[in-house]
């Protein structure tokens, strides 16, 4: 077995998008996730979904979590995935919140 470190991060929007997948014959363990406002006037809030089909389904991992202005939130808490799972994000308002993923992929 291959452990490979791997790290995901993006720009949220409104609109919401896959910011990670798991790639095919690969296990992944998302050690934390940040989520970091960068609007240093208005809070915003963030949606974190995990997809255990491919994209059909999701599930909330998180739901409407406030993140205030200038600050950050840590999900610490390991997320387990299987080939093809995603992780998906959307934010409450474009321009506001970027997130980074600490990743290990396993072979």
């Amino acid at each position: 077995m291959a452990n490979t470190f791997k790290n995901a991060g993006a720009a949220l929007t409104t609109g919401g998008a896959d910011i990670y997948t798991c790639p095919g014959g690969t296990a992944a363990v998302i050690h934390s996730i940040y989520i970091a406002n960068i609007d240093g006037t208005n809070d915003a809030t963030v949606d974190v979904k995990v997809t255990t089909d491919n994209g059909s389904t999701y599930y909330h991992i998180a739901k409407t979590i406030p993140v205030p202005a200038d600050s950050s939130l840590v999900m610490d808490k390991p997320v387990n995935l299987e080939a093809t799972d995603k992780i998906h994000m959307t934010a409450s308002a474009n321009g506001d919140l970027e997130t980074y993923m600490a990743i290990l992929e396993i072979t």
